[in-house]
């Protein structure tokens, strides 16, 4: 997938592998929950998360696209042990270490034990020896081994390099060398990882804790040093997935994506690195993926001749036009008969998976932004290549290139290795990465060759360029004036940071940017001249680390010079000014708090990718992730100095520092025009270079890999894809803990707690009713909330009160939430509801360690309180600027989700609402709100503070606060909470609000003004939205189900099926897109199918969406889903409780999941009959779900796409579509 560049400030490395947020991953259901802005209904949810790069490139789908991380538990592990604690000898220890086994003795051996212990540790050394052989399942042998994460594990095959204690996560780091071939590995085992059985089933009483099992983690990283911008890094990503020798069936990797319990399966292409990552939670499940892995890496099929046909899908390859009659060449034209080609030539066009993505990836500017800035800012380094690759170079890519880059990078030699799990996972890895690498041998060039050497600071003056970027046009054909994009982006070092260095840049990214009201970010958003702050401060996730700032929506080019200006005059400014204590305090509290918060199961993948910005140097992994001593010599220093450090920095880093890159993008509206010309040359001078037997041979190739993408795999080749059976999946769903108490503290208000392992944080969050605000307000609610995040106080500054809650808490922030709610008397069933009972809440949300829970609920109070509306207009206007402006860039790269968003809010009101708060609607909305608050401020914060007023005045039956923690953390912050709800929230007794309406039992009173709103405004009708882009999202729903409907679980193991199968053969492999996804949500009946960088003309692909229920019903007549005992069907079921478990769950992410499902309505009586459901599908479900979509009701279409796209769609079959134009 595409690199995401960080349009929002955000650190990289450390706040990677600190962060307590999942990572998301491209092996999804499109069925997740996506925090305050989405409510689709699906059973299970996964908390709000991100996690953005802009220096790489995933497998497959972009993390922007649904996450698999779902809220529950993954079945129990086969094949483990117990820890046997009865030695009859209690005196004799073993230590295992890498590569050596060493015996300790007492100093009061008697000789007959002596002479014991050396026939046992002769009999350990030969069972080792014969144990290494076969998979190394060694310790479940033993009868007593080190406790878990306590001592390092020893193998005969490897070196032990270093052992290393890792005190800030409570876990050994030790890296081995692989002795054959000189591999480096890796293995990470945190204190206590259960070793034996653990039930899947949380216990929801106050007194209980739900104790997350994590994930195992795997993965191969090589170094790979682009040489070109041919994208053969990212091509070779993508291809080595495609079979290998043990697995030679053409799609191993979509395999698993159909029928595992992964909970991360993807890979990924930096600018200097290829890595390839797996996690699941399932023991049998976790050695499936990683062999896969392993197979695919050293002996993938696409490098030997009979993988011909991968590059041309996965990479790129002259396709013939789909408008041209001899798209379809017959058989007969394929082997023998002759023909005079040159005057009668097919129009040839590109296609390929990577080059379909890359399109994508150039189309969004902030991204070709950064592009352009890599190869401008590193001349003489390979990161001025692109290693994704640029899609006017793809196309010169030949297989012998394809293949020597292969030969040259991919050699045990030049691989990382890593695991993350018990010593039970680290030897098997060992033993498995063993049996592959010994056979390669040692080639030493494949290391040397990969080195990346270090891009001096050559400039002698600041190197600035200008570049052209598309923009659609305005309705009436002008050329937007409101386009201008600047960036300036440093070179940092150009040897490594210091440890204590490398966190001093994190802590003056978070001075600079971290905040509205930091000074850098203020003083350009205070500016009027742009519309956003881009470039992200720090990156340091490569060998050198830059730092980059700007502005988009510039608004001229006489801006364009003032904004730089500004940049440099403010970095002027604080190198004479500096930072003030409090900045200094709060920016230093807020990276300590991440740093010691913690992740979720997936910590082993955050340490896995974070020791690669070390460790892919040559130097040490574990810098990269221990930060103890850098942190006391930043607090040492800054105690010594204050702000001096970070003035110092500022001086020389970035003032006097030449060696940066000043890139100014301008708008065009013809270059998109112009880009498809130069391809449709390009295609042509190379057509006309052609000989006939050249020209030949593509048309022949062509039919050849149609021929094979549309054949069936043999029953031998599809039985070598590895496999579960349903006796791997645990039966019982997850449940967390979680106790309401309604009226806490006789105040009025619930109080919802989850007892939950979490290293001593507090998460709070208080929600309040605003049902009681007019639908006309609802409007108005991202305003309000914006200046609750941002805004000062009475008595406060925006700067002093934020930097307050910086030094204080681990963060604050509100949102809004509008939660779908189960009628009342409804039974636990799934049904489809109705949409019109649904809880409306302004949450206030904080975390803190447990010694500040009183200063969090004072904030709390404060927020509520005393947020100065009156005197924070132009905070106000450059939030919603900013808001608007990310949104805008949103809907052009991530197009799909709001075309999913804009089909659902034509079937429900209640998806109606959703839609007009965070889809392409709100757009509109957005700008009209900042026309009101330059056309009459006093009148706008007149009507924010009623709202306010009402809010927080509103009936407690309406309120709640919910705690989530370690059970003593909750215990400390009670008295606290109950200061909070009892004295703190305001209560008018002279007029006291209405009592909060139950709305399982009544209509939302939004819902009627919306439903006739709907009416008028959004009829079920097909349309586009143009934005400037190369690729299409094309989407297309109806319902499934009417209201009141009962679903069946199995319902979503066909929409997996579909994801995985169809949409992924037909759409995805054979036409090019780069992802194409069924979604189906059991509450409001809805089924969707859409696309993700789609190169097809959109009524090319509504043509494959329409034959998706036929196939379904081909592979039901046919037994495709029934021969081998349902073997397709169990697949399917697998996947799909795969997709439902995810991740283990941080502990703030598994309370506010048990928070979600219980102010659903959602019971455990409902989440388990699904799961059985699930369990107990059968073909007869697929043949009803085809059916269903075969005669949906009322379906429609929601496009996001060029207006050239539109044009030859017109012109193509005749359909012109109501448009919505989205002006960046």
């Amino acid at each position: 997938m595409l690199p995401r560049t960080r349009t929002q400030h955000e650190n990289t490395t450390i706040a990677l592998i600190l962060s307590s947020t999942p990572i998301s991953t491209m092996a999804s259901s499109p069925t997740s929950y996506g925090g305050t802005n989405d409510d689709n209904g699906d059973w299970l949810h996964v908390p709000p998360n991100s996690s953005n790069s802009r220096n790489r490139n995933d497998n497959d789908n972009d993390d922007s696209l649904p996450s698999s991380l779902h809220a529950l538990e993954m079945a129990n592990d086969s094949d483990e042990y117990e820890t046997d604690d009865d030695d009859d000898d209690a005196e004799e220890e073993f230590e295992l270490t890498s590569g050596k086994r060493a015996t300790r003795f007492s100093t009061a051996w008697r000789p007959k034990e002596l002479l014991r212990c050396c026939l046992f540790l002769l009999t350990f050394l030969i069972v080792t020896s014969l144990l290494t052989k076969y998979d190394g399942s060694l310790l479940p042998m033993l009868g007593s081994h080190p406790p878990p994460g306590a001592l390092g594990v020893g193998h005969s095959s490897y070196d032990t390099v270093q052992s290393t204690r890792l005190e800030e996560y409570s876990a050994r780091l030790t890296l081995y060398r692989h002795r054959a071939t000189g591999a480096e590995f890796l293995a990470y085992v945190p204190d206590g990882v259960r070793n034996g059985p653990s039930s899947n089933v949380a216990s929801g009483g106050a007194g209980s804790e739900y104790d997350p099992k994590p994930d195992k983690v795997f993965g191969v990283a090589f170094r790979t040093k682009p040489e070109s911008s041919t994208g053969v890094p990212h091509i070779l990503e993508h291809s080595v997935l495609c079979g290998s020798k043990k697995y030679p069936s053409r799609d191993p990797f979509a395999h698993l994506l159909k029928g595992s319990l992964q909970t991360f399966l993807n890979a990924m292409t930096y600018p200097d690195r290829t890595v390839y990552p797996v996690a699941s939670r399932n023991r049998a499940d976790f050695r499936n993926l990683m062999d896969v892995y392993l197979d695919a890496v050293f002996h993938p099929r696409a490098v030997e001749e009979e993988g011909w046909w991968v590059l041309l899908q996965e990479g790129w390859r002259y396709d013939v036009a789909d408008d041209n009659s001899s798209s379809e060449t017959s058989e007969e034209g394929v082997e023998g008969e002759e023909r005079t080609l040159a005057d009668n030539r097919a129009k040839f066009e590109y296609k390929g998976v990577v080059f379909s993505e890359m399109k994508g990836a150039y189309s969004d500017p902030e991204g070709y932004l950064d592009r352009i800035t890599q190869s401008l800012l590193f001349p003489d380094s390979p990161y001025f290549y692109d290693s994704g690759g640029d899609p006017a170079v793809i196309p010169t890519l030949s297989r012998d290139e394809f293949v020597q880059f292969y030969k040259k990078y991919y050699h045990p030699t030049n691989a990382r290795l890593f695991v993350a799990g018990d010593e039970v996972d680290v030897y098997h890895a060992l033993s498995r990465a063993d049996s592959y690498m010994t056979p390669m041998g040692y080639n030493p060039d494949s290391r040397k060759d990969s080195v990346i050497v270090y891009q001096q600071r050559t400039f002698k003056k600041p190197l600035s360029e200008r570049k052209p970027f598309a923009v659609a046009s305005t309705e009436s054909g002008e050329e937007s004036s409101q386009g201008f994009m600047l960036c300036i982006t440093w070179l940092l070092n150009t040897q490594p940071f210091t440890p204590m260095m490398e966190l001093a840049w994190v802590v003056l990214d978070s001075l600079l940017l971290g905040k509205p009201s930091s000074p850098l970010r203020k003083a350009l958003e205070d500016s009027n001249l742009g519309e956003e702050t881009i470039g992200g401060g720090v990156d340091d996730e490569l060998l050198q680390s830059t730092f980059a700032i700007g502005m988009k929506g510039i608004k001229s080019r006489e801006d364009v010079s003032s904004v730089e200006d500004l940049i440099m005059d403010t970095l002027h400014q604080l190198d004479n000014v500096g930072f003030t204590d409090d900045e200094i305090a709060s920016s230093m509290n807020t990276i300590e708090f991440r740093l010691r918060e913690g992740g979720g199961g997936l910590r082993g993948m955050e340490i896995f990718l974070a020791s690669l910005s070390k460790w892919n140097y040559d130097l040490d992994p574990a810098d990269a992730l221990v930060y103890e001593d850098a942190l006391k010599s930043l607090k040492d220093e800054i105690s010594r100095t204050g702000s001096n450090t970070f003035q110092q920095m500022i001086r020389d880093f970035l003032i006097t520092n030449n060696h940066r890159v000043v890139l100014e993008l301008y708008p065009s509206t013809t270059l998109e025009a112009d880009q498809l010309k130069d391809e449709e040359i390009q295609i042509s001078r190379a057509t006309s270079r052609m000989s006939d037997e050249e020209y030949q041979r593509i048309i022949d190739e062509n039919a050849k890999l149609k021929q094979l993408q549309e054949s069936e795999e043999s029953p031998e080749v599809i039985a070598t894809n590895p496999s579960l059976s349903i006796s791997d999946i645990d039966s019982q769903s997850i449940e967390y803990p979680i106790s309401v108490e309604e009226d806490a503290f006789k105040s009025g208000v619930s109080l919802i707690t989850h007892s939950v392992s979490s290293s001593g944080i507090l998460y709070v969050h208080f929600g309040l009713d605003i049902s009681m605000l007019p639908y006309e307000d609802v409007v108005m609610l991202p305003a309000l909330v914006s200046l609750l995040n941002e805004a000062g106080t009475s008595q406060l500054s925006d700067a002093q009160f934020r930097n307050y809650i910086g030094k204080v808490t681990g963060g604050v922030g509100a949102s809004l939430e509008i939660i779908t709610v189960k009628p009342t008397g409804w039974d636990d069933d799934a049904k489809v509801l109705p949409g019109v009972n649904m809880l409306s809440l302004l949450m206030i949300s904080g975390k803190c360690t447990s010694d500040k829970s009183q200063e969090l609920f004072s904030i709390f109070e404060t927020i509520l309180t005393d947020i100065n509306i009156q005197e924070s207009k132009s905070i106000l206007q450059n939030s919603l600027k900013s808001s608007l402006s990310s949104k805008k860039s949103s809907v052009a790269s991530r197009g799909h989700s709001f075309a999913d968003r804009r089909i659902r809010g034509r079937y429900s009101v209640r998806n109606f609402i959703d839609e007009k708060m965070h889809g392409v609607t709100s757009l509109q909305d957005e700008a009209a709100i900042l026309d009101s608050i330059e056309a009459d401020w006093t009148t706008f914060a007149l009507r924010l503070e009623n709202i306010m007023k009402a809010v927080v005045s509103g009936n407690r039956s309406g309120m709640l606060l919910d705690l989530t923690g370690d059970a003593s953390v909750i215990e400390d912050a009670i008295e606290s909470a109950e200061d909070f709800l009892v004295n703190k929230l305001p209560l008018d007794l002279g007029n006291p609000a209405p009592p909060t309406p139950d709305f399982r039992s009544v209509e939302h009173p939004w819902i009627a003004a919306a439903r006739l709103e709907m009416i008028n405004s959004d009829p079920v009708q097909d349309e586009g939205i143009v934005v400037s882009t190369q690729v299409a999202y094309v989407g297309e729903g109806g319902l499934l189900y009417g209201s009141g409907d009962e679903v069946n679980g199995s319902t979503s193991v066909v929409s997996h099926y579909l994801t995985t199968g169809y949409m992924w053969d037909v759409i995805r492999a054979k036409n090019g897109a780069y992802g194409a996804y069924s979604h189906f949500s059991n509450t409001d009946g809805v089924a969707t199918l859409y696309t993700y960088r789609d190169p097809n003309t959109p009524d090319t692909t509504l043509g494959l969406f329409h034959a998706a229920a036929d196939a379904i019903l081909n592979d039901a007549s046919t037994e495709t889903l029934t021969r081998n005992d349902n073997a397709a069907i169990t697949t399917a079921v697998i996947g799909t409780i795969g997709s439902l478990d995810g991740s283990a769950l941080s502990a703030q992410d598994a309370g506010y999941v048990a928070l979600i499902r219980y102010l659903r309505g959602e019971s455990s009586v409902a989440r388990q009959r699904w799961r059985n459901q699930v369990l107990s599908t059968k073909v007869e479900d697929f043949v009803d779900y085809a059916n269903r979509m075969k005669s949906w009701k009322n379906p429609s279409q929601a496009i996001v796409a060029s207006e050239s796209a539109f044009s030859e769609m017109k012109a193509r079959v005749g359909v012109e579509l109501p448009l919505f134009r989205v002006q960046r």
